[in-house]
This record gives C-alpha cells, structure tokens and sequence, in this order.
C-alpha cells in the first residue's frame, strides 16, 4: 500500500465506521428487514386462504345444496316466460349490435 492510499484509507475510515454504526441500529434497515418477513408471512397467509377457499368451494360444488340449485336453474330456464325474455332480449340486443332501431321509424 503506498502513501496515497493509506492517507486515503485513514480519511475514510471513520467515516465507514460510522455509517456501519448508522446502519446497524438503523430503522430503515429494520423496517426493510422486516418488510421481507411480513411481505413472505402475508403471502403465506393468501395462500392458506386461498386453499381453504378453494376446498370451500369444491365441497359446495360436491353438495346436495348445489346440485339441487342448479336442477331449480335448470328448470326455471325452461319456464315459457323465461324463455321468452331470453328471446327478446337476444333480439334487443342483435338489434342495438346491428345498428337497427327496433323496427321503429327513423
């Protein structure tokens, strides 16, 4: 090591010494130490509940409930009345797509 260089190292020293001390008891350092483990443990925990939500979900699919809700679906769509309102409200909107008014005069 020539001259310069231990002059150099000698200026800048305390100053490193410092700033590690700075940096070690820092806030900042702690709070983005920390944010690591709570971003890590938040997403540990979406993903318990995702898994619980989605076993949830096929368990009521599985049930008796849901089977019985979709054969009341079923049947309410079969209903004259329902069928109709389907068939008109396709027709409304194949009239707004198409650029007809409906059958109304312009």
């Amino acid at each position: 090591m020539n001259d310069y260089e231990r002059r150099i190292r000698e200026l800048i020293n305390p100053w490193s010494t410092k700033f590690s001390n700075w940096w070690s008891n820092s806030s900042i350092r702690s709070a983005l130490t920390n944010r690591s483990v709570d971003t890590a443990e938040l997403r540990r925990q979406a993903s318990a509940q995702a898994q619980r939500a989605a076993t949830a979900m096929k368990d009521m699919r599985d049930s008796d409930t849901a089977k019985k809700a979709a054969t009341a679906m079923t049947d309410l769509r079969q209903r004259e009345p329902v069928r109709k309102a389907e068939e008109s409200a396709k027709r409304v909107l194949h009239d707004l797509r198409s650029g007809h008014n409906g059958g109304g005069k312009s």
